[in-house]
C-alpha cells in the first residue's frame, strides 16, 4: 500500500499544472483606472487575481468623472474585501476637459451592478506608484495618463516603476486615452520610463456567444463572475462591451499580459515608435480571462507538483468514469482540493468531501487566497460529522501549523464553521435538507452492514462520489455574513 501511494505521487508530480506565479515572484501592479466599463471588467479580474499583487489602485479622469470613479473604485474594492489594497484620488489639478458622451452611460451601468459601500480615496500622492516590496512597480495605465504623468514629476517614482503597460497604440490618433491629455502622454514619454503598449485586434476577439447573452461558462460562485455577469445581464451594457472597439478584449490585455506573456507577440508599431505587444492565442487570452474570472484567487500554489494534465490512468475506474462530469459541474480548483484530500483522509467520505466543497466557497465569498483565512470550526467532535475538518484544511491551506485553523466541537451533528479574513467573517453550516440526505444514506448501510464490512465502505464511497459531481457548493451551504470586525 504505502509503495502505491508513493508510486501515485511520483506520477502526480509530473503531471499536474503549476501556477503562472509563485506568491513571492508575483508582479507588483499599479492599476490607474478611468472607471470606463473595460476597465470595470479589468479590475473583477485583477483584483481576484492569485498571480499578481496590488500595491495600489489610483482614480482617474476620464471615460467617468474622477469623483464618480473613485467612489465606484471604492465600491468595487469593498465588494470584492480589498481592504488591503489602497485607493487614492486623482491628481490636484488633473486636467477638467469636457465630459466624453459615454460618461453617463458608463456611471450609470456600473455603478448599477456593484454592490459594495464607497470608501474614502487617499489624497494623491506621487509615491502611490512605487512600492519597497518590489524593485519596480508595473503601472497598468486603464486610462489617461494624467495622474501618471503628475507622478513622474518625481525622480524616484521615476526609479521605482519597471515599466508602464499601455492599452492601444503608441499614437493618440488612434487611442482615446492618449488623446484625451495629450500634453500627458508626451510627458510620460519623455520620462524615460519603460512604456509597453499592448494593442488588440482579431486574436483578442471576444467569445462570440458573450453577444447573445449566454453567460460566461464559469462555476459563477466568484465574486468577479458575479459582479460581471450582473453586468452582461444589461443588454445595453452587453451590446456596448461586445461590438465594434469592444468586440476585443482591451484593458483586459494588460493584466492577461501580465499573468501569461507567452499569450503575447512583439511586433514593430506602424508609427515606428518602438515595439507593442498584440496576442497571438485568441483561445489562450479567452481561457486565462475566464479561468481567473471564475476561480479566482481559489487557485493552490503548486509546491511540488508541475505542468501537463492528469493522466486518467492513474485514477481508480470509478473516478475515472466520472472526471469529466466532476470537473464540468465543480471546475479545476475544486477537483485538484478533492484529489488531495481524498488522499489525506485515506477513503471517501460525504463529509470530508463538503468539508473542500465548504473551504472553497468561503473563500469565493470572502475573495480569500490560500491559507489567507482563519478558521474556527464547531463541527461536533465524532465522525463522521468530524470529518469536515480534513475537507476544510486541505481546501483552504488554512493549517494547525501555520495556526489558522482551530477546532471548538459543537454539539452532535454542528457543521458550522467561522471564516475570517480581511476583518471579516462569514459562517457557514450545511444545510438541513443535505445533512439529512448524508445520515439517510448512512442509516440504510446500517441496517445491513457494520462498520467491519467492505460493503459498508463501498456504499460510503458510492455515495461520496454522488456528492463529489452532483451537489455544488454554491448550493449546499447556509451562510451567514457579518460586518467587518476591527
Amino acid at each position: 500500500m504505502r509503495c502505491g501511494k508513493i508510486a501515485l505521487l511520483s506520477v502526480l508530480v509530473a503531471a499536474l499544472p503549476v501556477a503562472a506565479h509563485d506568491v513571492d515572484d508575483a508582479p507588483v501592479v499599479v492599476i490607474d483606472s478611468d472607471m470606463g466599463i473595460d476597465d470595470a471588467v479589468t479590475l473583477a479580474l485583477a483584483l481576484q487575481c492569485p498571480h499578481i499583487r496590488i500595491a495600489a489602485v489610483v482614480a482617474s479622469e476620464g471615460a467617468a468623472g474622477r469623483e464618480a470613479g473613485a467612489e465606484m473604485l471604492g465600491r468595487m474594492l469593498d465588494e470584492f474585501n480589498r481592504a488591503d489594497v489602497p485607493l487614492y484620488a486623482a491628481a490636484p489639478g488633473a486636467a477638467n476637459r469636457p465630459a466624453p458622451p459615454f460618461r453617463r452611460f458608463a456611471e450609470e451601468t456600473i455603478a448599477s451592478a456593484l454592490r459594495g459601500t464607497a470608501r474614502p480615496p487617499l489624497p494623491f500622492t506621487e509615491k502611490a506608484y512605487i512600492d519597497q516590496r518590489c524593485d519596480g512597480t508595473i503601472v497598468l495605465a486603464l486610462g489617461p495618463l494624467t495622474n501618471i504623468a503628475a507622478a513622474l514629476k518625481d525622480s524616484a517614482v521615476r526609479k521605482g516603476i519597471a515599466r508602464i503597460m499601455i492599452q492601444g497604440p503608441p499614437d493618440a490618433s488612434g487611442n482615446w486615452n492618449l488623446a484625451y491629455d495629450p500634453e500627458a502622454f508626451a510627458a510620460v514619454r519623455q520620462s524615460g520610463v519603460p512604456l509597453q503598449f499592448v494593442e488588440s485586434g482579431p486574436t483578442a476577439a471576444k467569445p462570440e456567444d458573450w453577444r447573445q447573452g449566454k453567460g460566461l461558462r464559469g462555476q459563477g460562485t466568484s465574486i468577479g463572475e458575479g459582479f460581471v455577469g450582473r453586468l452582461f445581464r444589461d443588454a445595453a451594457f452587453r451590446e456596448h462591451y461586445t461590438q465594434g472597439t469592444f468586440a476585443s478584449f482591451t484593458d483586459e490585455l494588460l493584466l492577461i499580459a501580465c499573468v501569461d506573456r507567452n499569450l503575447f507577440e512583439t511586433v514593430a508599431t506602424a508609427s515606428g515608435r518602438g515595439a507593442s505587444l498584440r496576442p497571438r492565442d485568441r483561445d489562450g487570452i479567452a481561457a486565462v480571462f475566464l479561468r481567473v474570472l471564475s476561480e479566482g484567487r481559489q487557485a493552490k500554489n503548486r509546491v511540488v507538483f508541475t505542468g501537463g494534465s492528469l493522466p486518467d490512468a492513474i485514477l481508480q475506474p470509478d473516478v475515472r468514469v466520472r472526471k469529466a462530469g466532476i470537473l464540468a459541474r465543480n471546475g479545476e480548483t475544486e477537483w485538484f482540493a478533492q484529489l488531495l484530500m481524498n488522499e489525506l483522509h485515506e477513503h471517501l467520505g460525504s463529509y470530508s468531501i463538503l468539508g473542500v466543497k465548504m473551504g472553497i466557497r468561503a473563500g469565493e465569498l470572502l475573495n480569500a487566497p490560500p491559507h489567507g483565512m482563519r478558521v474556527v470550526s464547531y463541527s461536533a467532535a465524532e465522525p463522521p460529522v468530524s470529518c469536515l475538518n480534513d475537507g476544510i484544511i486541505v481546501a483552504t491551506g488554512s493549517t494547525p501549523g501555520r495556526a489558522l485553523f482551530r477546532h471548538e466541537p459543537g454539539p452532535a451533528g454542528s457543521t458550522r464553521v467561522s471564516f475570517r479574513y480581511n476583518g471579516r467573517e462569514v459562517l457557514l453550516r450545511v444545510k438541513d435538507e443535505y445533512r439529512r440526505k448524508v445520515q439517510a444514506g448512512i442509516d440504510e448501510l446500517r441496517k445491513t452492514h457494520t462498520l467491519e464490512d467492505a460493503e459498508y465502505w463501498e456504499g460510503v464511497r458510492k455515495a461520496s462520489l454522488d456528492i463529489w459531481e452532483n451537489w455544488h457548493r454554491r448550493d449546499l451551504f447556509d451562510v451567514e455574513q457579518r460586518s467587518p470586525t476591527p
